[in-house]
C-alpha cells in the first residue's frame, strides 16, 4: 500500500464515522441549534456543508484539483459564523454535495504520487511546520474527526442512541 493509498482509506474510515453519526440524525431537524453553557453550537445542516466545503478546499484545492468548489458551499467556509443562509439549498441536496465531493476528493487523492505529497501545497498554508500536500491531507483528517466528534454530540443533545 502506498501513502497516499493509507490517507486515503484513512480520510475514508473518518468519513465513515461522521456518516454514522449524521445515519443517527436523520430524523432529526438538521437546523436545530443547541446552546450549550451559553456557546451556541453549530446544527447538523452546517456541520454537514463545512464539511463538503472543507474536503473540497482541503483534499482538492489543498492537493492541486481543479474541480470547481460548488457555489452555495462557500457559505460554510473558514470564516462562516455557523448561520445558515436563507437561500442554502435543502439539507438532502447538503448530503448529496457531501458524498459527491468525498468520491471527487478520493479519486484525486488516488491519482497522487506518494512523490507529490512531500511537495509544498498549493494553498501556501502551514501546519505546525509543514507545507507539503501530505500535511493538508493529515490536517483534512483530523478536521473530519473533530467535526465527527461534534456530530456524535449532537446525537446525544437530540437524545439519540449512539451505541
Amino acid at each position: 500500500m502506498t501513502a497516499t493509498q493509507l490517507l486515503a482509506d484513512t480520510f475514508n474510515e473518518t468519513r465513515n464515522i461522521t456518516r454514522f453519526y449524521l445515519s443517527k440524525l436523520k430524523e432529526k431537524d438538521p437546523l436545530q441549534v443547541f446552546t450549550v453553557n451559553g456557546v451556541r453550537l453549530n446544527s447538523a445542516y452546517w456541520l454537514t456543508a463545512h464539511l463538503a466545503w472543507a474536503e473540497h478546499f482541503l483534499l482538492l484545492q489543498g492537493t492541486g484539483s481543479t474541480v470547481a468548489l460548488p457555489e452555495f458551499l462557500k457559505d460554510y467556509g473558514i470564516s462562516s459564523n455557523g448561520e445558515v443562509p436563507a437561500d442554502a439549498p435543502d439539507y438532502k441536496t447538503i448530503l448529496h454535495t457531501l458524498n459527491s465531493q468525498h468520491e471527487i476528493a478520493l479519486q484525486h487523492l488516488l491519482s497522487l504520487s506518494d512523490e507529490a505529497l512531500q511537495q509544498p501545497n498549493p494553498l501556501g498554508i502551514t501546519f505546525g511546520t509543514s507545507n507539503t500536500v501530505k500535511m493538508v491531507i493529515q490536517h483534512a483528517i483530523r478536521h473530519e474527526g473533530t467535526h465527527a466528534g461534534h456530530i456524535g454530540w449532537l446525537c446525544k443533545l437530540h437524545g439519540v442512541a449512539t451505541l
